[in-house]
């Protein structure tokens, strides 16, 4: 357990905090209550993407533990985003939740035109990318590392693996963005949606990486 690694998960955990349904007051009524509990689904969903990004940071610093300068430099900009990203992910999942359920649901921020919900996307879509885009350079720094770190052949192609993984999801977001300002207003609102796609992913790229694996190494794992 490296200070690196300490201090990243205490960054996470008050993310996470930020997210909690109720954070400024605690309900003072039923109703207020019945309203605060109808924001769980959101914050869970919220939840599960900033927990993405910690159980990735947390896979690449079980794997390499380091700490010099530029894992410093990366991390710290991994939290930095993460903390600038929790509430337009707060916003935009409350705010889903709220379109697919008729507003029973309830979503505190309210829009005033498409072009403030295309804003909105295309915040949450670039901070998802840049997130990724962070992961992936920690693992490209491990890699360039792999001769300090005694990599196998093996253990190196793993670590060019979990890069790529995290690069498509860079290349996903932009392209949704980019989607975001070029289809007519009536169609904006499914957009966001395509990123429940990247939870459909990961499994894929795992089974095409055990697969080239398998046939480069002969391990059957």
């Amino acid at each position: 357990m490296t200070r690196l690694e300490t201090f990243t998960d205490a960054a996470f955990a008050f993310s996470a905090a930020l997210l909690a349904i109720s954070i400024d007051e605690v309900p003072s009524d039923y109703d207020g209550l019945i309203l605060a509990l109808k924001s769980t689904p959101a914050f869970a969903a919220s939840l599960l993407v900033i927990l993405f990004f910690w159980h990735g940071h947390q896979r690449w610093s079980d794997r390499y533990g380091l700490e010099d300068t530029s894992s410093v430099y990366l991390t710290f900009g991994l939290i930095l985003m993460v903390m600038v990203y929790v509430y337009p992910l707060k916003i935009l999942m409350g705010s889903g939740f709220a379109y697919l359920t008729g507003g029973w649901l309830p979503s505190e921020f309210d829009f005033d035109s498409f072009r403030q919900f295309r804003v909105l996307v295309s915040i949450y879509g670039s901070g998802f990318a840049v997130l990724c885009l962070i992961m992936a350079g920690l693992f490209w720094h491990a890699w360039r590392l792999r001769a300090a770190l005694a990599m196998s052949a093996e253990e190196a192609f793993d670590t060019l693996g979990e890069m790529t993984l995290w690069l498509f999801p860079v290349v996903f977001s932009i392209v949704i963005v980019a989607l975001m300002w070029a289809i007519p207003d009536e169609q904006v609102a499914m957009v966001p949606f395509l990123f429940f796609l990247l939870a459909l992913f990961s499994p894929v790229n795992s089974r095409i990486a055990r697969g080239m694996a398998r046939r480069r190494f002969g391990r059957s794992d």
